[in-house]
């Protein structure tokens, strides 16, 4: 009896049975939450970084996003499903969010490049930031996968694309997008990676987009996922290391062609996804 009284317990506070249908936090309350978790990810990664090294990564994202993002909707007794957008994708919105993701990443190297005019990288930055994604071994790489790709999809996204999102739907979707882009942007900023920010927020925008119009956070995790993980391939891949890791070398320009057709297909299959 006491484990079935745990378990109607969990299910309400999921948008089962128990709780108010359709209630999701007010923006104050999640912005109010964001905000919290930033400051405690960001002091409590450094210290979790400095003794476990990347298992600390590893255990920030979990501890400090993941599970913090699960509390404030069951301590809330929000409507899970609505506030983290847990319906099922379908087969086009998939196709159509792996092509936006696939299409962005020129784009966002257009605009990293674009940016270096005005802020320049220094050198040690890029040096750190390439030997961190760099995996030499099969197992480097499924490590790195788990850490800089699998984790933050899920983690970030159950905070940006969920909790965040979830609670700001009736701003609209423009203004929807761009809330969520810039606190995306400004959640990765530091004094030493400032050129992260547009490029991240522009992501964190179209991906948010996405999200809104299929009503599914699971598109979301799989491009972030596609994002880190194209990313943490090409820097690996020794051709096109250089390359594709320096923000002052420009993307060629048929690749910024192909990617723009790429994203404007990507959105159609997207828009179309509503319809079946």
């Amino acid at each position: 009896m006491i484990r079935h009284t745990g378990l109607a317990k969990w299910r309400a506070a999921f948008g089962f049975r128990g709780t108010p249908e359709g209630r999701v936090p007010e923006p104050p309350a999640a912005l109010g939450f964001i905000a919290l978790v930033a400051v405690l990810f960001f002091y409590g990664a450094i210290r979790l970084q400095g003794l476990l090294g990347e298992h600390g990564v590893l255990a920030a994202e979990w501890l400090l996003l993941f599970v913090p993002a699960l509390l404030f909707v069951v301590i809330g007794r929000y409507d899970a499903r609505r506030t983290l957008s847990l319906r099922l994708p379908t087969s086009r919105a998939l196709f159509g969010a792996t092509l936006l993701a696939l299409g962005a990443l020129p784009l966002i190297w257009l605009i990293g490049w674009l940016q270096t005019f005005v802020l320049p990288v220094p050198r040690e930055v890029l040096e750190g930031l390439q030997e961190l994604m760099t995996a030499e071994s099969l197992a480097r790489g499924a490590w790195l996968l788990l850490v800089l790709a699998v984790t933050p999809a899920f983690c970030e996204e159950i905070v940006f694309r969920g909790v965040l999102l979830g609670s700001t739907k009736t701003l609209g979707p423009w203004r929807l997008v761009v809330l969520n882009g810039l606190v995306f942007g400004a959640f990765h900023l530091s004094f030493q990676t400032a050129i992260r920010f547009l490029p991240t927020a522009l992501l964190g925008g179209l991906i948010a987009w996405v999200v809104w119009r299929t009503k599914s956070i699971w598109v979301g995790v799989l491009m972030h996922f596609f994002n880190n993980a194209t990313i943490i391939a090409l820097t690996s891949w020794e051709s096109t290391r250089e390359t594709f890791s320096d923000p002052e070398i420009a993307p060629p320009l048929w690749l910024v062609l192909g990617s723009a057709i790429t994203v404007g297909v990507g959105i159609r299959f997207i828009q179309g996804s509503e319809e079946l």
